[in-house]
């Protein structure tokens, strides 16, 4: 596995791949890989001929903070300290387990010579989001464009478990014009129906448990046979979440094939739920695609 930690370096090198007529599969993480992330380069493999593997570990900074640290530098040369302590090594081997072609790792204070500039697109995805969501999500989309004018991919694979995410990174590449598709593979989960997330390490085990209950909730209402008012829906998953200890931030209840996830009154076609909730210090995300009865 080639290893490159320099942004010209990794530039020429996709380059002198595209010359030879090789495709570049990107996979995005914010590091301290899972399976869920190792079944996103499974799926990269089958795609491309060059699977890059570019974890940016950022998940303390991105915690739904509306502002970026004033001291940033000191932030990120203690993000990545702690990163490259933790699991840097452990992420090396994964990867290598797993055939993955090129482990992308540059410097932070190389990706972030200044403060994030976040990045805005009108979508009614944004529109939905609380102000802090929202925030964080358009710092993703900033690391995106820093990843894919370095990686120069031709496909990247993101998980449905970050479907508001996901989309928007399909809306991204369409406004800005990169030549890239985006595929959004299914969210792989735990023994406990919790969906994998790097998050998930800072819960304590007792929170971990009450976590659980945002899958099970999801789970409750996919088997109902009809469903009440979306109104109703949103009060009983925030009424079962909060006995499990947790605070309901955000409830989605929208059209799954429109990526513009049009918010619903009923649920009357194919529909996606998502929830966002917080569990002692830790968010947690997921949702769950349900088709009603009698739904083509």
């Amino acid at each position: 596995m080639k290893i490159i930690e320099s942004i010209e370096e990794m530039q020429e090198y996709s380059q002198q791949l595209k010359r030879k007529g090789k495709t570049i599969t990107a996979v995005e993480t914010s590091g301290y890989l899972h399976d869920g992330h190792m079944s996103l380069v499974n799926i990269a493999k089958e795609n491309a001929d060059v699977v890059v593997m570019n974890p940016i570990a950022m998940t303390d900074l991105l915690s739904f903070s509306t502002e970026w640290p004033k001291d940033y530098k000191k932030y990120l040369i203690e993000s990545e300290a702690q990163y490259q302590q933790q699991s840097l090594e452990k992420d090396l081997q994964i990867c290598k387990k797993y055939k993955v072609d090129l482990f992308f790792h540059p410097s932070m204070l190389d990706l972030y010579p200044y403060p994030v500039q976040t990045i805005t697109i009108s979508h009614k995805i944004l529109n939905n989001l609380n102000t802090a969501a929202t925030a964080y999500i358009s710092w993703v989309l900033d690391v995106d464009i820093k990843q894919w004018n370095s990686i120069l991919p031709d496909i990247i694979v993101v998980g449905q478990k970050d479907i508001h995410q996901s989309l928007l990174q399909k809306t991204m590449a369409t406004v800005f014009q990169f030549p890239i598709k985006v595929i959004i593979a299914p969210t792989i989960r735990d023994a406990d129906g919790m969906a994998l997330s790097s998050r998930n390490r800072f819960l304590t085990p007792s929170e971990r448990q009450d976590a659980t209950s945002v899958y099970q909730t999801l789970q409750e209402i996919s088997k109902w046979s009809t469903y009440p008012p979306v109104t109703e829906i949103k009060e009983y998953i925030t009424n079962r979440i909060s006995q499990a200890n947790g605070r309901v931030f955000y409830i989605d209840i929208c059209i799954c094939s429109s990526e513009t996830l049009e918010e619903l009154d009923v649920i009357d076609k194919e529909t996606v739920i998502v929830i966002l909730a917080r569990f002692g210090e830790v968010d947690i995300w997921d949702n769950i695609i349900i088709k009603p009865q009698g739904t083509k």
